[in-house]
């Protein structure tokens, strides 16, 4: 959620967009306090967290057709890493992400209205996409240069696509902050604070640079979301 956040206000600019965003858990939605409200807002999004990756698929097969008959496009977004992966593969296996991806696309087939429902996996993990955008690495702290870190873990986040190569990001991630003396454990001020450096230009840059392509994958997915609902208004 902290995550689509940031992006959306990067890609999209504070004038032009409107978000409130919930935790959905136990069927029960609870607003968080992190919105943005602007009655002029070209496209309103609803950020929903639904608490584990596991239950990404499931909520959209229940609430997709709510959203749709409202006249919203659904995006759903999961890690690809889990249990589930792990009883298959040790390792990034692009035979076991399409296996994913293919129980994913057939389940959506099933579901009403299927074209206005798009989902996208992070391979493995969102933290793929925090190495993948290494220079921010050193906003957080001035020792987490691509050269110490290659020289203290021997990772070449300079030369590398994380999401072809790191089988556990998250763990990885963490590592890399430990060289600063930082602890991370997914909790939401250490994502706040690693998101908030980011700018649009890293965007940008990660999302042309030939790596990280799931990334890239759900970007042209909200810009043309963005395009799209602009179009409607002239």
């Amino acid at each position: 959620m902290i995550f689509v956040r940031h992006i959306l206000i990067q890609v999209i600019g504070y004038d032009h967009l409107s978000f409130h965003c919930f935790d959905l858990i136990s069927d029960r939605y609870r607003e968080v306090p992190h919105r943005l409200d602007n009655p002029n807002a070209s496209v309103y999004y609803e950020i929903i967290n639904v608490g584990t990756d596991e239950r990404v698929l499931s909520a959209i097969g229940e609430y997709s057709e709510k959203y749709i008959n409202l006249g919203f496009d659904v995006i759903g977004l999961r890690d690809m890493y889990s249990a589930q992966y792990k009883k298959r593969s040790n390792q990034v296996d692009h035979n076991v992400n399409n296996y994913f991806r293919t129980i994913t696309a057939n389940y959506i087939q099933r579901l009403k209205n299927p074209e206005k429902i798009h989902f996208f996996f992070a391979i493995m993990e969102l933290e793929a996409w925090f190495l993948g955008l290494s220079n921010v690495l050193e906003r957080i702290d001035s020792s987490l240069t691509s050269e110490n870190i290659r020289g203290q873990l021997n990772i070449d986040l300079a030369n590398i696509d994380p999401e072809q190569s790191i089988f556990h990001p998250a763990v990885v991630f963490a590592q890399i902050l430990r060289i600063a003396n930082i602890n991370y454990d997914k909790h939401g001020r250490e994502i706040e604070s690693y998101v908030s450096r980011i700018t649009l230009d890293d965007v940008t840059h990660l999302a042309n640079e030939n790596r990280c392509n799931s990334f890239a994958l759900l970007l042209s997915n909200i810009q043309a979301g963005y395009a799209e609902a602009s179009n409607h208004l002239h």
